[in-house]
């Protein structure tokens, strides 16, 4: 049995525990109650491992990987009849192609030794998005098949050789030469466009329509709307109602703290504006004010939302308010103050991270338009498919993105009028990138209709404001619910805290999708085609 079936062993075996205390609970013996209590869990129990390790002519070898995932499941399956390998994430992200699996027949096997893990060696399998996966240190096997070498860094190399050599008798030592690779050629991101493109030559595109309301307008509608959602409407609410402790009319007043902090991202005042409606909701309850409860739900959210619908693309936006570009592909971009983030959608690339660059470092915001179809990667992975309408090119070296947004000469504009200074590269060595990757992967990757996919450090966020409702309450009762004050705010201020250091090591992983040394992703030249039959716009 392969290691992702053991959560339903592990159902299985809760299953039994729960009816088990049900028994336990419904008997009077103790008798009876001991031998239940302890006897048949453990016989679930030990049944589950006979089932696991003792599969009828199966036996698992899970492939090495350091640090590993809870959700790993690379393995290679030695049968009655071969080997079949599966891979999937080699303990970073989840391929977007789904798993690479390849089968050897034992009469495909032509020898079979150990040796050490070269550094720096070729990839040992490549996954079904074009993502080799390295080869970790220390003992590996070799096998040498009628279609050439195999790698496979299995846990226990001595026991998987000697395991074949009993179902295949006389296969010879392997003696082979790793093929070592430099950083500038690693296969670890995927593989990349070509770097070599036509000269093209710019067209005449739609004309740019920089629309909008003037700035001071933007702000002074939206901060209106966003912050009578946010303050006003609870603060109302709750001072109009008699007999509302004073610590609870303060919830408003802390929810537009939060406003005033995330001022700059129009996206979530929507959500802010939520932030006070559970707590006054729940007391208004307790004083019998329900007209108010409706008003609340629905007004303060629908609020928060118009007010931060006043910063969508256009002209006057400024150069702090962060904006957020829907892609015809699901995906999105955020055009920031000093950077740009590009984040798939579940359903383009499950498993995927962000990336991101900085505006500093942008040395080409090009529109323009391809006639045919043509899917382009990413450096994390994702694939979108470009063509026809309007697109956008970005460079910063060395990565290059083609985006398929509607208004591309806009959006162009618009990173064009928030340039700022160059960056330094932050990691130096490969292998702090192999470690900041797999770490990135762990911290955004969650279990979701049977797939992996992209879970982000926000639900942090989420749940602080979940246990800080809690801890509001809590004060408002007083003294006698002290352990409730101390678990929720105690609760909540780590969650804030682990937030906020995972939000720092997160940034630095979203300017890293390619390893240091990378060549440049593609064809950079800004007269030259980065897909075939490119036509920038004037």
């Amino acid at each position: 049995m392969k290691p992702h079936h053991w959560p339903f062993v592990a159902l299985a075996v809760s299953a039994v525990a729960a009816i088990t205390a049900v028994i336990v609970v419904g008997s009077k013996s103790p008798a009876v109650n001991v031998p239940i209590l302890f006897g048949l869990p453990f016989a679930a129990t030990y049944l589950a491992h006979l089932v696991s390790k003792r599969a009828p002519g199966k036996v698992l070898f899970e492939f090495r990987v350091d640090p590993r995932p809870s959700w790993y499941n690379d393995a290679v399956e030695v049968t009655g009849s071969g080997l079949e390998i599966t891979a999937s994430s080699g303990g970073g992200r989840m391929a977007s192609g789904g798993p690479t699996r390849l089968s050897y027949g034992f009469t495909d096997l032509l020898g079979i030794s150990t040796r050490q893990a070269v550094p720096g060696e070729a990839p040992w399998i490549t996954l079904t998005d074009g993502r080799g996966l390295p080869v970790p240190s220390g003992d590996v096997v070799v096998l040498r098949t009628t279609t050439g070498e195999q790698v496979l860094p299995v846990e226990t190399p001595q026991k998987f050789v000697a395991l074949v050599r009993s179902r295949v008798s006389g296969l010879p030592e392997v003696h082979s030469t790793p093929a070592v690779q430099t950083a500038g050629h690693l296969d670890e991101v995927g593989e990349a466009p070509p770097p070599a493109g036509e000269r093209t030559t710019p067209v005449d595109g739609p004309a740019v329509s920089l629309t909008g309301p003037p700035l001071a307008v933007r702000w002074l509608v939206g901060a209106t709307l966003a912050l009578a959602g946010t303050v006003v409407l609870p603060a109302v609410a709750l001072i109009t109602t008699p007999g509302v402790p004073w610590i609870v009319v303060t919830v408003p007043g802390v929810a537009g703290l939060v406003w005033v902090l995330n001022r700059n991202v129009p996206r979530t005042w929507g959500r802010v504006a939520l932030l006070s409606v559970p707590v006054s909701v729940v007391w208004l309850i307790g004083m019998g004010r329900f007209l108010w409860i409706p008003v609340l739900l629905v007004l303060c959210p629908v609020l928060g939302h118009l007010g931060g619908r006043m910063f969508r693309l256009g002209a006057n936006l400024g150069r702090s308010v962060e904006v957020r570009v829907p892609l015809r592909d699901g995906a999105s971009l955020y055009v920031q103050r000093d950077r740009l983030v590009h984040r798939p959608s579940r359903a383009q690339a499950p498993g995927v991270p962000a990336q991101a660059v900085w505006l500093g470092d942008v040395t080409l915001a090009q529109p323009g338009s391809a006639p045919d179809v043509y899917q382009w990667p990413a450096p994390t992975g994702a694939t979108a498919f470009v063509g026809q309408n309007p697109l956008l090119r970005l460079v910063a070296r060395p990565q290059q993105w083609i985006l398929p947004v509607t208004r591309a000469g806009e959006l162009a504009e618009l990173i064009r009028s928030r340039r700022g200074t160059p960056t330094l590269p932050t990691l130096t060595s490969v292998d702090e990138w192999r470690v900041l990757r797999q770490w990135a992967v762990r911290r955004t990757v969650g279990m979701g209709r049977g797939t992996y996919a992209p879970a982000g450090i926000g639900w942090r966020l989420f749940a602080a404001a979940f246990t800080g409702q809690y801890a509001w309450m809590f004060l408002a009762v007083g003294a006698d619910a002290w352990i409730g004050i101390l678990i929720s705010v105690t609760l909540t201020a780590w969650l804030l805290a682990d937030w906020w250091r995972v939000r720092g090591r997160m940034r630095v992983a979203e300017h890293n999708a390619l390893p240091p040394g990378s060549r440049d992703w593609g064809e950079t030249r800004a007269d030259h085609a980065p897909i075939p039959g490119w036509r920038p716009w004037r």
